[in-house]
């Protein structure tokens, strides 16, 4: 007699391109206010682009002149972004909640950047105020 046994299947944190845009959208959103994102900008000029895998999507973010723009798919101009980071939904969401090592991603291919890993740090600050607003976003925590 053969047994089956089913492997259960973990659900994507993203089932949708649009449910991780509206994600990375609003946080973006709510994070352009506040005074560290805007002291960030002011240095920042630096196109990023984000090319996710389940679900499939690519966001564009462009900082220059103390301003941001994010656009869902490629850059609209055709230029070539600095630097293109590939990751599924589900690391981007713990690259977003400060769950996961940064550059151990990047080791492990995680996380993969073509491109400059030095452009890449440039976006350290940003990074910062958003994991730490978003983690704070997540648990409904003010501090």
């Amino acid at each position: 007699m053969l047994l089956r046994y089913a492997i259960p299947q973990i659900m994507a944190i993203f089932e949708t391109p649009e449910q991780l845009y509206s994600y990375m959208s609003e946080l973006f959103a709510e994070i352009a206010t506040l005074p560290e994102t805007q002291e960030a900008l002011k240095s920042l000029t630096l196109s990023v682009q984000f090319n996710y895998t389940v679900p499939d999507c690519t966001m564009t973010l462009t900082a220059a002149n103390g301003e941001y723009n994010i656009i869902h798919g490629v850059s609209d101009n055709n230029s070539v972004p600095d630097v293109e980071l590939t990751m599924t939904g589900d690391v981007a969401y713990k690259f977003w909640t400060g769950e996961l090592n940064v550059m151990g991603a990047i080791t492990t291919r995680e996380i993969g950047v073509n491109g400059s890993l030095g452009k890449v740090m440039r976006l350290a600050p940003l990074i910062k105020t958003a994991v730490r607003y978003n983690r704070e976003r997540e648990t409904g925590c003010d501090s």
